[in-house]
């Protein structure tokens, strides 16, 4: 989040591309508590084409092959 509360885009980046490195995989997991962060993240999708999967924390197996 930048000074005016929109998603900072180019710090975002850096940081999830820090979770990868030196050719291994990584994964970053974005924590949405409400509406707010939820249509940041979607701001963030719209910003860089890609689609940010939703995990249910209900499910520990779907996290476990996300994670896997």
């Amino acid at each position: 989040v930048d000074m005016n509360r929109k998603a900072d885009f180019e710090t975002y980046l850096h940081r999830i591309g820090r979770t990868g490195r030196f050719g291994r995989k990584g994964l970053a997991i974005n924590l949405v508590d409400g509406r707010r962060s939820l249509e940041m993240v979607k701001e963030i999708e719209k910003h860089f084409g890609k689609k940010i999967l939703k995990l249910s924390t209900d499910d520990a197996e779907e996290i476990e092959k996300a994670v896997g």
